[in-house]
C-alpha cells in the first residue's frame, strides 16, 4: 500500500506538485528521495567548505547593497575569519549579464560568522539577489584581473631577493628606483647646469648684439640725417640752377594724324615760363577736300603762320606759310617766349577739316621760371 500517489512524489506535469518532502532527512543508503536530501545537503555544503583559495555562494532576496551581503552557506567560520586577506568577486550579474558589479574584485573587511555576513569595499554597483559572489584568497587575488582597478594591496609587501614572487617584484622594483632616481637625479642636475650656462652665454650673446645693432642703427640714422641735408641744400640750389639755363630744357615730340579733323588739335602743354622754338615734318601729305587751312597757336599768337594745308607735303618742313623744302636752316625755327603755362596747339579753319594726313611736330624748349616745362598734349 502507499502512504502517498506515487505521481505526488515522483511528479507531474502541473504548476503545483501537492507532495511536500520537507521533513526527509539525508541518507547515503537510504530511499530516492533520502538520497537526494543527502546529495543535496553535500552541495550546499560544499559551498561554504573551501576556506582555503575559493568558495562561493548566492546572494539572497532583499539583497541590495554595495558593501553587504549575507551568504548563509558560508556562515560558521568564526568572526573575521576573511578579514583582509580575503577579497570577494562578483562572478555574474543574475538580473543584468555583464553589468557592475559583475567581475569586480573587494576586499572583504569584516565578517560575521553567525549569519554569514560579509562587509567589502563598495562595489560600483549594489550586489542584488541571485548575484553569484567568489569569496578568493589573497594568494589568487594578486594575479589580478581584467578590469580598470584591481583591488589587491600589496603596499605592506617587503622587497626579499629570495622571497616569494611578489617579494621578489618588490625587490627588483626597489633596485630599479634606486639606480634609475639617483642616475635620473644626477641627470636633471647636469642638464640644469647646462641650462644655466646656456641661458648665461645666450643673454650675454643676446645683449651684446643689441648693442651691436643699436651702434648700427645709430650710424645709420646719422647716416641718413646727413643724407637727407645734402638732398635738402641740393634741392634748394634746383630753382636757381634751373633760371640759370643749366637743366629744365629739352625737346618735346608729338605726332598728329588727321581723320577728317575739323576742329583744333592740342599739340603741348606749357607749365610756367618757357622759351620755344618750333617745327613740324610732314610725314604724310595733307588733303582737304573743302581747302582748309591750319596754324599753330599759343593764346591766339601764331607760332607757325597760317598755311593751306594741301601745300604741305610729304618731307616738307612747315615752319611758315610757304612749307616748300626738305633741307632748311636752324634759323628759320622763330623763337618765341611763352609765359603764364599757355599751351600750344593746332588752329583748324572753322567750318573746315584736314581729312587726312600726318605731322610730326617738335618743340624744343628752355624753362625760364622755376617751374618751366613743355610735355607733348
Amino acid at each position: 500500500m502507499y502512504r502517498d500517489h506515487p505521481d505526488n512524489i515522483l511528479g507531474v506535469n502541473t504548476a503545483d506538485n501537492l507532495f511536500s518532502s520537507s521533513s526527509v532527512t539525508a541518507n547515503a543508503d537510504g530511499s530516492m528521495i533520502e538520497r537526494q536530501e543527502y546529495i543535496q545537503s553535500q552541495i550546499s555544503a560544499l559551498s561554504g567548505s573551501l576556506p582555503g583559495n575559493y568558495a562561493w555562494g548566492v546572494a539572497p532576496a532583499g539583497t541590495n547593497s554595495t558593501t553587504v551581503v549575507v551568504i548563509a552557506a558560508l556562515a560558521g567560520y568564526g568572526d573575521d575569519f576573511f578579514n583582509h586577506e580575503y577579497y570577494m568577486q562578483i562572478l555574474k550579474n543574475a538580473n543584468s549579464a555583464t553589468a557592475a558589479p559583475e567581475a569586480e574584485y573587494r576586499q572583504i573587511t569584516d565578517y560575521t560568522s553567525t549569519t554569514g555576513a560579509f562587509t567589502c569595499t563598495a562595489f560600483s554597483a549594489a550586489i542584488e539577489a541571485s548575484d553569484i559572489c567568489l569569496i578568493v584568497h589573497e594568494s589568487t587575488a594578486m594575479l589580478g584581473s581584467d578590469d580598470g582597478n584591481n583591488a589587491y594591496a600589496s603596499t605592506s609587501v617587503v622587497a626579499n631577493a629570495d622571497g616569494s614572487l611578489i617579494e621578489r617584484l618588490e625587490y627588483l622594483q626597489s633596485e630599479m628606483g634606486a639606480a634609475a632616481g639617483a642616475s635620473l637625479s644626477a641627470d636633471v642636475a647636469a642638464i640644469k647646469a647646462q641650462t644655466d650656462e646656456i641661458g648665461s652665454a645666450v643673454g650675454a650673446s643676446i645683449s651684446a648684439d643689441i648693442a651691436a645693432v643699436q651702434t648700427s642703427v645709430d650710424t645709420i640714422d646719422d647716416f641718413i640725417d646727413t643724407e637727407v641735408a645734402d638732398i635738402k641744400t641740393s634741392t634748394d640750389m634746383i630753382p636757381a640752377f634751373i633760371a640759370g639755363g643749366g637743366i629744365g630744357s629739352g625737346i618735346a615730340r608729338k605726332t598728329v594724324t588727321f581723320s577728317n579733323t575739323g576742329a583744333d588739335v592740342d599739340l603741348f602743354t606749357v607749365t610756367g615760363d618757357v622759351i620755344v622754338r618750333l617745327v613740324a615734318v610732314c610725314a604724310t601729305n595733307l588733303a582737304s577736300a573743302a581747302g582748309c587751312t591750319i596754324a599753330v597757336v599759343a593764346n591766339a599768337v601764331a607760332l607757325i603762320a597760317t598755311t593751306a594745308s594741301t601745300d604741305i607735303a610729304a618731307g616738307e618742313i612747315w615752319h611758315d606759310a610757304s612749307p616748300d623744302s626738305e633741307v632748311e636752316a636752324t634759323s628759320v625755327m622763330a623763337e618765341f617766349i611763352i609765359s603764364d603755362g599757355n599751351d600750344i596747339s593746332i588752329d583748324v579753319e572753322t567750318a573746315k577739316q584736314v581729312d587726312s594726313g600726318v605731322l610730326n611736330f617738335y618743340c624744343i624748349w628752355t624753362a625760364l621760371s622755376a617751374n618751366g616745362a613743355v610735355v607733348a598734349a
